[in-house]
């Protein structure tokens, strides 16, 4: 078989008749599992990936969207459902290819349907964050604001209260999560913007979503622009060094777990940051309740996709809280594991 046909599995699959089927071939290197990945194409001879598993299982992840692909959820027969990963633009049929091996390795080793499910949102959620880097292959300007936002809650905040492996493993938000940081029932949303700043930008209706049984908080990092000769200024590698050096002499096991989400980001030790400086500033907490300026699910009628919106800082004023009442509630929850 030449090379050329190991990079394009689709190409002798049968194209279904019917425009609600597949023609597909079962990947053997998932191993002897319950659950099963399939090369696959659709009538229109799109190449897809498809996850069939049993009915009724979620991610606990958001999908990411990728331009010239697109996650959905399909019924299938005798209990079962279909995740597929489809490609919607032929032209990067090869980068589709690399995405799908490194979901069916990942797969490979989950230890149950739910973690294969899981795990392949996880790893799409690594390409997304790789492909969406500048154009210069660099993290953008407010990509670095909201890392290093991310940064100081994971520093200032959660490793000083519930520990650094515990910590870490927290930052859930670079995986696909809808929140940045999950501690037992507690949620952690971190928004970084400039000072004086009147609005923050929420991604999704799920990002502020929250229900009875858990408590949800804002963290708002002021990160500024600084010039040259600021004496208080770092760039986003200086960040990143000051929290890998502090993990690795607190608890070098979690340094791999850091590692991971960090890459998960898309940012690269590799990359050149010297040309933009920043400031940390000032922080605010906000507790998510009742009466909070939000859209979350239930507000959203059926059909809309694609929620973004904006938050006055100003009408979130009421719901503000001291950051020790912040740490003290996740450091409880810490406690009762």
């Amino acid at each position: 078989m030449s090379d050329r046909a190991i990079e394009n599995p689709w190409k002798d699959l049968k194209v279904p008749d019917a425009a609600a089927g597949f023609g597909a071939r079962r990947i053997g290197d998932v191993g002897d599992t319950s659950w099963g990945l399939y090369w696959a194409v659709d009538w229109r001879r799109q190449c897809l990936l498809v996850l069939i598993h049993s009915e009724g299982l979620t991610s606990q992840h958001r999908w990411p969207r990728l331009r010239g692909l697109r996650i959905e959820r399909q019924a299938a027969s005798r209990g079962q459902e279909f995740l597929v990963f489809r490609l919607t633009d032929a032209e990067h049929r090869d980068l589709f290819y690399r995405l799908c091996t490194d979901l069916v390795g990942a797969a490979g080793v989950a230890r149950s349907e739910q973690e294969a499910v899981d795990v392949c949102i996880m790893r799409t959620w690594r390409w997304h964050r790789l492909l969406k880097r500048g154009r210069d292959g660099r993290l953008t300007a407010e990509e670095q604001k909201g890392l290093i936002g991310e940064l100081t809650v994971l520093m200032e905040l959660v490793m000083p209260a519930i520990g650094v492996s515990q910590g870490v493993a927290a930052w859930v938000g670079p995986l696909g999560a809808s929140r940045d940081f999950e501690i037992g029932t507690v949620g952690i949303e971190s928004k970084a913007c400039a000072p004086l700043a009147s609005k923050v930008r929420i991604a999704s209706e799920d990002q502020l979503g929250s229900d009875e049984a858990h408590a949800l908080f804002l963290h708002v990092t002021e990160v500024a622009a600084a010039l040259g000769g600021s004496p208080a200024a770092l760039t986003v590698t200086q960040v990143v060094e000051r929290a890998r050096e502090f993990i690795e002499s607190q608890d070098t096991s979690a340094l791999g777990e850091f590692e991971e989400r960090l890459a998960a980001t898309g940012y690269d030790d590799a990359d050149e940051y010297v040309d933009q400086l920043w400031l940390i500033g000032d922080v605010a907490v906000f507790v998510v309740l009742e009466g909070f300026p939000r859209i979350i699910p239930p507000m959203v009628p059926p059909g809309v996709i694609d929620v973004r919106y904006q938050i006055s800082l100003a009408e979130c004023e009421p719901f503000r809280i001291d950051i020790a009442d912040l740490s003290s509630e996740i450091s409880g929850i810490s406690s009762d594991d």
